[in-house]
């Protein structure tokens, strides 16, 4: 499925319903309407970026990398994340 020209609200409805269903949640059809209307609530007029799945292991390995950062573990966490050292120091600067 193309979702490219779908509104993105009515993605998110659906994937709340499929996952009310994989929880085994009696009415998922309030439940997701419920959270489109939360999140219509709070975001309402604000655009935002939804990054790939990619981009946001690489957001979350850059933040864990930032937290682990000793100054003298570049070795360790270069080879912990596949990444040369000389990317582990600009991560961390």
């Amino acid at each position: 499925m193309n979702t490219a020209f779908e509104d993105p609200l009515d993605i998110l409805e659906e994937e709340a319903r499929a996952m009310a269903l994989c929880f085994g949640t009696v009415d998922g059809e309030a439940m997701a309407s419920a959270l489109v209307k939360r999140i219509i609530t709070r975001m309402a007029g604000t655009n935002f970026y939804v990054p790939s799945i990619s981009a946001r292991q690489r957001q979350q390995d850059h933040a864990a990398i930032r937290q682990k950062f000793t100054g003298a573990n570049v070795q360790q966490l270069a080879k912990e994340y596949g990444m040369s050292a000389r990317h582990v120091r600009r991560i961390v600067s």
